[in-house]
């Protein structure tokens, strides 16, 4: 259950599967979002090494394969839209897997449409062509645990294997040392390295 006080930060595991023209993902994650727009992404190989990391912080987005020691760097929406299908920012993941919604709801083009069911709790959204549901909630709330999601060519489904609220801060986990040392890419470049990563 999400702390009476608020939700100012979750971390935990999940699996995704993505398919369609704007994404193709499948595999698992570690990650960890931080209000104000702060968060680490870190995707899983099979093998459970990291393939790749995105990390948003002061409203930048970066795409790094710490094994060809290069980055990318992109709006945060932006990079989400681009291996999710869809755009969403860092705290909006955030309030996704939390359950918790605070002031994006309601009419105009950032706005979100949300449904709610008899205990209150969001069951769907829609906005700007987007739409998810949740189709399935850890027991004793209202914090998804699978959501399925939808635009015009993608389709995906996320679901949460673990997630702690408000956990201490991982050491390092929004610093980019990688600046001074990986060689920087297009978003085009990183995903055809991607492709290729053994």
């Amino acid at each position: 259950m999400p702390p009476a006080a608020g939700v100012e930060a979750v971390a935990g595991f999940a699996s995704a599967s993505v398919r369609g023209e704007a994404a193709d993902i499948k595999g698992k994650f570690g990650f960890v979002f931080r209000k104000p727009g702060l968060g680490r992404v870190e995707a899983l190989d099979p093998l459970g090494r990291t393939a790749y990391e995105m990390i948003f912080t002061a409203g930048t987005g970066y795409l790094v394969v710490p094994r060809r020691k290069v980055y990318a760097e992109e709006r945060p929406e932006a990079m989400v839209e681009r291996f999710l299908g869809f755009s969403l920012g860092p705290d909006e993941v955030l309030e996704l897997l939390s359950g918790q919604w605070s002031g994006r709801e309601g009419e105009g083009a950032e706005a979100w449409k949300l449904e709610r069911d008899g205990q209150g709790r969001v069951v769907r959204g829609e906005r700007d062509g987007v739409a998810f549901a949740v189709n399935e909630f850890f027991p004793g709330g209202g914090v998804p645990r699978t959501v399925v999601f939808s635009r015009p060519g993608t389709s995906g489904r996320v679901k949460v294997l673990s997630l702690e609220f408000n956990p201490e801060t991982w050491p390092g986990a929004f610093e980019t040392p990688f600046l001074k040392t990986f060689a920087r890419k297009s978003l085009e470049e990183i995903q055809e390295i991607r492709d290729d990563a053994p």
